[in-house]
């Protein structure tokens, strides 16, 4: 207890400055003291990997070996691995100030370094530096308790006491002094304040991928209800249908008559405005096989009878009509798609 308030067994490493703590084949560490400096290489590289569903967390300590009683408020640990600790990541930022960058929650922490068995924590610098081939870990804990800030985040993360009692300059701070207990709090408010805010962009996260989900199905079956009203309008006027429409040939059916033969893109909508848009090959196609090609807007299409209008070129007005004597307006624009993978 400290203040009225029941605080969390914590522990703070710190380290050099990454984005992302998975590696260094595609980003570089910073401001991790002279070892990082001379080798480009640290132990900390690796503290937010997936490794199997957990994440290993290193630190470089000066005796080799933590305090696990300071870690539990003073009292006796028996044996040399300590549960349910907030494991707290610290690191310079490149303009300077020290941010925490991500936290392990209900992680086990051990005394003593502790080998690493996998085969993806690869050390990049000598091995004799390390005696092992794989950089080993004093922390561990499950993905689903494991938070990397991005770089912004970090920005606003609580600023670390200094002078006695303070962070210092150790690798390892127990935060057990006066000033150290109240600094806890600060950081175990902020934690709480980033996970609720965390899980409530996951929870519009899910709905906005639900209703993705949602528009993909309903254009799905708005294309097949105008794909089905089209083929039933040309088999009107006896042509028989080939569809084409999985090719990416820029139209979507094929009709034949005789010698006739249309190629035809279907466009279908649940309004009764016709306003469509061709991708770049479709509209090459449009515009290279005017003589052959039509374009099939099917409108109304969740209503019992929906609307069909084909639009072919007519060389005398220079020109897309229907067969109401409609023309089509075609605007051409220079546009760009940007969606989430």
């Amino acid at each position: 207890m400290f203040g009225g308030k029941v605080l969390e067994r914590i522990i703070f490493f710190s380290g050099g400055w990454m984005p992302s703590y998975d590696g260094v084949d595609n980003e570089e560490i910073i401001n991790g003291g002279s070892y990082i400096t001379e080798h480009g290489f640290g132990g900390e590289v690796y503290n937010f990997r997936n490794s199997g569903g957990r994440s290993y967390g290193y630190v470089m300590t000066q005796s080799n070996s933590l305090n696990l009683a300071r870690i539990n408020f003073g009292k006796k640990v028996n044996g040399d691995m300590l549960e349910n600790v907030l494991c707290v990541f610290v690191a310079t930022h490149p303009k300077g100030g020290r941010k925490i960058v991500g936290w392990y929650r209900n992680a086990k922490v051990y005394a003593e370094y502790q080998e690493y068995l996998g085969v993806d924590r690869e050390i990049k610098t000598a091995y004799e530096d390390w005696n092992d081939s794989q950089v080993g870990y004093y922390a561990v804990a499950d993905n689903k308790n494991v938070t990397l800030l991005t770089e912004e985040d970090r920005l606003g993360t609580p600023e670390f006491p200094k002078g006695k009692g303070g962070i210092g300059r150790s690798n390892v701070w127990y935060a057990d002094s006066e000033i150290g207990y109240e600094f806890r709090q600060k950081v175990i408010d902020f934690i709480k304040e980033h996970e609720k805010k965390a899980t409530k962009l996951a929870e519009i996260e899910y709905k906005r991928k639900r209703q993705s989900k949602v528009d993909v199905e309903s254009k799905k079956k708005v294309e097949e209800i105008a794909i089905k009203q089209t083929i039933e309008y040309y088999a009107d006027y006896g042509f028989s249908c080939k569809r084409v429409d999985k090719e990416n040939l820029g139209w979507d059916l094929e009709f034949s008559k005789g010698k006739v033969k249309l190629l035809v893109e279907v466009k279908g909508l649940s309004q009764s405005y016709i306003s469509v848009q061709l991708t770049r090959n479709e509209y090459e196609k449009m515009r290279h096989y005017k003589d052959c090609y039509r374009l099939a807007v099917v409108t109304n299409c969740y209503e019992e009878n929906p609307s069909i209008n084909v639009f072919s070129y007519d060389r005398d007005k220079n020109g897309w009509f229907d067969e109401f004597r409609n023309e089509l307006s075609i605007e051409e624009i220079v546009a760009a798609r940007c969606e989430l993978k």
